[in-house]
């Protein structure tokens, strides 16, 4: 058992922000049937935001993504219409303080964790471009809900800095870390493959920096942490969880593998904490130093 404020959570699996379809009855088949311990939407905002032109996502190779969807989504309202037995950590983005704050007050009743989304490179205005507004736009959301509050970074240079202001202005918890943005050349075009231009890079390769950000910003600060970027085998979800991270999303590997690998990798962890004697809770935050 894993415990964020007052929520329990059956294991550290849960679904990634970006990975299933913001379609109410898929989420809850698809939570059903797999049994994450927590299912993250997509991005939600404001007004409806159409998705970039295709292509808009391309397998680099084995285990590696990019992507430049450009937080796509519907609008705040389908979160009311969805309803699962899993806890729903619903993920909100803006171009604004404003548009946030909305956006807060439209999905709380159905959200047990509220994520802002403050690390997306892929839609000018959004995202990133309001990560150095963390404190401020922490502090008002705070200010509005009382449901647990998490911020997603991304994988920068001051990361740490800015984790620092989230965590003072009253933030609960961090994800960490979202993808980087890359890009990539067709060399008959000599244009970029993806239409968006630039995309964010995931897949196996965000691994090793997502475990240095997360052991990094958990030995500063000691935070709540769901870790999220490159996890593929049980392995990496233990390195997770050792660098101080509570929840684990699933992301790429869903994309590639499908959702059966969810049970594959629950069974991997199941079978290593009964070899080793250990739960969870014995493994978090054990490789830092604090």
């Amino acid at each position: 058992m894993i415990k964020i404020k007052n929520i329990i959570f059956n294991d550290p699996l849960i679904i990634a922000s970006g990975i299933l379809p913001d379609i109410p009855r898929y989420i809850y088949e698809f939570c059903e049937k797999y049994k994450p311990s927590a299912i993250t939407t997509k991005t939600v905002t404001l007004f409806p935001l159409e998705p970039h032109r295709a292509p808009t996502l391309i397998k680099i190779s084995d285990g590696i993504f990019m992507n430049a969807i450009g937080l796509g989504n519907p609008g705040a309202n389908v979160i009311n219409e969805i309803n699962v037995n899993c806890p729903l950590i619903v993920s909100i983005g803006g171009s604004s303080l404003d548009e946030i704050l909305k956006v807060t007050q439209i999905v709380e009743n159905k959200a047990q964790i509220i994520e802002i989304n403050l690390s997306s490179p892929n839609r000018k205005g959004y995202g990133e471009s309001l990560s150095t507004l963390v404190g401020e736009i922490v502090k008002n959301v705070k200010g509005t809900t009382k449901k647990p509050l998490f911020v997603k970074l991304g994988p920068w240079d001051n990361v740490i800095e800015l984790a620092g202001k989230a965590i003072e202005n009253g933030a609960d918890g961090l994800t960490l870390i979202n993808t980087i943005k890359g890009l990539l050349i067709d060399v008959e075009s000599f244009k970029p493959i993806l239409n968006y231009g630039t995309g964010g890079i995931s897949g196996r390769c965000l691994y090793p920096i997502a475990l240095r950000i997360i052991r990094d910003v958990y030995e500063e600060y000691g935070v709540d942490i769901i870790g999220v970027g490159g996890v593929y085998e049980w392995t990496d979800v233990i390195g997770m969880l050792a660098v101080g991270a509570k929840l684990v999303g699933l992301g790429s590997v869903i994309i590639e593998k499908g959702p059966e690998v969810i049970e594959n990798i629950r069974n991997g962890l199941n079978n290593y904490l009964s070899e080793k004697g250990l739960k969870f809770e014995d493994i978090i935050g054990i490789s830092v130093k604090r």
